[in-house]
């Protein structure tokens, strides 16, 4: 089990940079890297946006509560405070965007999560849909022949600023009290550590 998380420094500094000067009040997209079952670690290279859908929409969109009425029908819910937040997510979306960068990545470098940019309000709120997306991207681009069934969700929070993670179990799209877990995370040197290979090959046409 994933119990601490490495983030490369250099490209996560990037991302944030990138997020916080774009003014967005969210955003989803998947996490580029490795986990580790025997060192019980996971590592992180980079993280990719989820682009627009086919329609022009975003992935994700800040779901408010504006109405009275709609106020006054979610605080008789206990499971989300009145006046907070939630994420809407294109769940499939997300789900084929995996899978199509799944196919690219080069060897060693799998989708292994999903992040979001959102305030901790809206995080909370969301734990559902968040554990929905992460278990459809895990059935899209699964670990072939060692997938523990494992995944990451980070969440960077902008008010007030971090980054904190969770390792999920997607056997199914049921949450439980141990289907998410927080795990320690870090930045620091990632892809120092990874190996580059070159292959050349030659062709005679007659």
């Amino acid at each position: 089990m994933v119990k601490g998380v490495v983030g490369e420094e250099t490209q996560l500094k990037l991302a944030e940079d990138r997020l916080s000067q774009s003014t967005l009040p969210a955003q989803v997209g998947l996490v580029i890297g490795k986990l580790s079952s025997t060192l019980d670690r996971g590592f992180v290279f980079d993280l990719i946006p989820t682009p627009q859908n086919d329609a022009g929409e975003a992935a994700c969109l800040l779901n408010e509560i504006t109405s009275k009425d709609e106020k006054k029908k979610t605080s008789k819910s206990k499971s989300q405070p009145s006046d907070s937040p939630s994420l809407v997510i294109d769940q499939d979306w997300v789900t084929e965007h995996a899978r199509q960068v799944s196919r690219m990545l080069l060897g060693g470098m799998k989708v292994i999560g999903i992040y979001v940019w959102a305030s901790d309000s809206a995080f909370k709120n969301s734990t559902v849909a968040l554990y929905q997306t992460v278990s459809g991207v895990a059935r899209a681009a699964p670990f072939m022949g060692t997938d523990s069934g494992e995944r990451l969700i980070i969440h960077i929070c902008y008010s007030p600023r971090r980054w904190t993670c969770r390792n999920c179990t997607v056997a199914s799209n049921t949450v439980t009290s141990t289907s998410l877990r927080p795990c320690d995370f870090k930045m620091g040197k990632v892809l120092n550590s990874l190996q580059t290979f070159k292959c050349t090959y030659n062709f005679s046409i007659g």
